[in-house]
């Protein structure tokens, strides 16, 4: 677990980072704030006089394992940013696989991965919603309701179907995070039918969308829109001024879908496959 003052370094850090580069990264505070205790993930670099010059985090999301870091911008090309990468990947052996995380105009960061063995995977479009768009209607026959621990199967099915995790991933991703206190997931049902699912987490006053997916088979009914438009719609009912989510760039009809419902992209972030392969040499 992250103690205060390491997540207020790490928040001041990421200030002078992104209005230096005019960029937004990526760091997952719900996760950083809840991080497990028996579990290394964070790693940091201090200077003689307590001050943070260097960030790294590893997530695992039920699937690839991510990483995400920053370095001051005062300090860069010092080998801090190297110097825990190579500590951070001694861990990563046995992962499925890595990818790394980087703003799409970020160019520091584009820079140091082009020194590693890293692909070009995808690009995710950061999207956002204001209270002040225009509200869709909603299909009565679509409804949500809290999940229960019974729904567990079905969730993990869902991503795996959709979102190609292995199950053994799911389930351990599903089970580690389904009682979390500040991230819910909802059921979505069509005439009292299971047919997907959604998880939002709330962070003052806006809420965040993951893990929404659609059973293929109910998939093309209007489904997806109605959900999506009654979890909005619930949202800012509850004070929240801002609905964010994130969708892959490749992925024209679920960018269309969220574009329809008042949402409007507000920054890119890229994706690099490491290869792990080259830690086991």
């Amino acid at each position: 677990m992250l103690t205060k003052k390491q997540l207020d370094d790490i928040r001041s850090l990421q200030q002078i980072s992104e209005e230096t580069e005019n960029i937004e990264l990526k760091l997952n505070w719900d996760t950083l704030k809840s991080r497990p205790a028996d579990e290394k993930n964070d790693y940091f670099h201090y200077d003689k006089s307590g001050k943070l010059l260097g960030y790294l985090a590893l997530y695992n999301f039920g699937g690839p394992v991510e990483l995400c870091g920053l370095v001051h911008p005062d300090h860069r090309r010092k080998g801090i940013f190297t110097s825990l990468f190579n500590e951070a990947v001694k861990q990563l052996t046995k992962a499925r696989k890595l990818l790394i995380n980087a703003p799409a105009s970020s160019e520091s960061a584009k820079g140091f991965i082009k020194s590693l063995p890293c692909t070009y995977s995808f690009s995710e479009y950061q999207m956002k919603r204001h209270k002040s768009a225009e509200i869709g209607t909603i299909n009565q026959e679509v409804a949500m309701r809290k999940a229960v621990s019974s729904d567990l199967n079905f969730i993990n099915h869902l991503d795996t179907v959709c979102f190609d995790i292995p199950k053994e991933e799911a389930e351990a991703f599903n089970n580690h995070i389904f009682d979390c206190e500040n991230e819910k997931t909802f059921i979505i049902e069509y005439k009292s039918v299971k047919t997907g699912k959604i998880r939002i987490q709330k962070e003052e006053d806006t809420a965040w969308i993951y893990g929404f997916a659609i059973d293929p088979l109910f998939q093309g009914k209007g489904i997806g829109r109605n959900a999506l438009t009654n979890v909005v719609n619930l949202q800012h009912n509850k004070g929240v001024n801002w609905v964010n989510l994130e969708v892959a760039a490749e992925n024209d009809h679920a960018l269309s879908l969220y574009k329809s419902c008042g949402f409007e992209p507000y920054g890119t972030q890229d994706y690099y496959e490491f290869d792990l392969n080259t830690l086991k040499i």
